[in-house]
């Protein structure tokens, strides 16, 4: 009697509200992000195919980033004042969906630009997706629980992205935005159907409340090594390594393909790094993420074959799953759960930043100086973060 009713509380805890939820919410969280970047590995290209130079390809890019810019801290802050998640993360994915349709009709690219644009703003709801899904853990494990969200998410991107390229060779790219719309309503069914662990509602965040916030020094260095990151990564690989590989013969499924491996390895990273820094602390953990990144950044202009560019990619994606799954973390150590949207939306808007100058600078860039530029700028942009890593204000060992 005793084992059948141990055994039915263990029934009970595999299949409790919170469990169903938090499934729920990483099963959205896949197709969420599968929406957003199932056609990125041709879009460039595509946008090439309408007209754009690569100055436009590089705006086309930025008007993804601005929104994010924009809208991460108010989102944080209204999170926080409503004591929900929920809502917020719901508008978000109908973001992405409008997104979607409006760049499966857009003629021109322009057009591209404005309608990528709304999917940025969709995508400012990850500020509220995350602490929606970290809600469900206790505050020490808030890294497992990142790592575990960044893992669905380059899941998502790995498996989507190859998919995509797929996709739009065989039935054209505006085949690829008509399915990412889908795939952001199927998002937006699971979470509807998860629960949300509320709080009460606050006053909303006074300034001198944020600027205490936003005045921590550990998240002040980690929002800045996150720009410097984002903007290489969005200068190269969700830029222009893709108009490299189509310059050297790479087709659409290949572009897929490439990108496909660069998330699929990024989900190791995101996992391995939290059992990294246990063992070795944050300081080693980010320079080794920062030597694997740079490098693979550098050896790019030197690649004249696909097979061999996407083993490089392979190592990016290492580097990055590690890097981002760390900074993410650390923005939110020891920060108080009323504080910790608001927390977040800051290190998101503000790594946006990179987000947003990296296509414009590296459109500047390559239309100037040739592609190569820009892999030398944002491999030498990896040293500067390895340079920040070694400052005291950043903890040994996260708890």
């Amino acid at each position: 009697m005793d084992n059948k009713s141990s055994a039915g509380e263990q029934i009970t805890g595999i299949f409790s509200p919170e469990r169903r939820s938090i499934l729920l919410i990483f099963i959205s969280t896949f197709f969420f992000w599968a929406a957003i970047y199932f056609y990125a590995p041709v879009l460039p290209v595509y946008a090439e195919s309408l007209g754009a130079n690569l100055t436009t390809v590089g705006i086309i890019g930025a008007a993804y980033a601005l929104p994010q810019l924009l809208f991460r801290i108010p989102i944080g802050i209204w999170s926080d004042s409503l004591g929900r998640r929920k809502p917020l993360v719901i508008g978000g994915i109908i973001m992405v969906f409008l997104g979607a349709l409006g760049l499966w009709i857009s003629p021109n690219p322009w057009s591209l630009s404005v309608f990528r644009g709304l999917v940025g703003v969709g995508s400012a709801s990850w500020v509220a997706f995350t602490i929606y899904a970290v809600s469900f853990y206790p505050e020490n494990s808030t890294t497992q629980a990142v790592g575990i969200l960044n893992f669905i998410m380059s899941a998502a991107l790995t498996i989507t992205t190859a998919l995509g390229g797929l996709v739009a060779d065989t039935w054209g790219e505006k085949t690829a935005f008509l399915t990412a719309a889908i795939l952001a309503i199927v998002a937006l069914v699971f979470v509807l159907f998860a629960r949300e662990n509320r709080m009460p509602k606050t006053q909303s965040l006074s300034r001198e409340g944020f600027k205490q916030v936003t005045r921590r020094p550990l998240l002040i260095v980690v929002s800045i090594m996150a720009i410097l990151l984002f903007f290489a990564e969005f200068m190269s690989v969700w830029g222009f390594v893709p108009v490299y590989a189509a310059r050297i013969g790479a087709s659409d499924t290949e572009l897929g393909i490439l990108t496909m491996l660069a998330s699929g390895v990024s989900m190791v990273g995101s996992l391995v790094v939290a059992p990294m820094i246990k063992r070795w602390g944050n300081i080693f953990t980010l320079v080794l993420g920062s030597i694997i990144l740079g490098l693979s950044l550098l050896a790019v202009p030197f690649i004249h074959n696909m097979p061999l560019l996407d083993s490089v990619q392979m190592l990016n994606g290492l580097g990055w799953g590690m890097l981002l799954t760390q900074l993410m973390a650390l923005s939110i150590h020891n920060t108080a759960t009323q504080q910790r949207a608001t927390t977040m939306g800051f290190f998101q808007a503000t790594y946006a930043i990179g987000m947003l100058m990296g296509p414009l600078v590296s459109g500047f860039l390559a239309d100037t100086f040739g592609l190569a530029v820009i892999f030398y700028f944002s491999a030498a942009i990896c040293l500067l973060v390895i340079g920040m890593a070694y400052l005291p204000v950043l903890p040994r060992r996260q708890s």
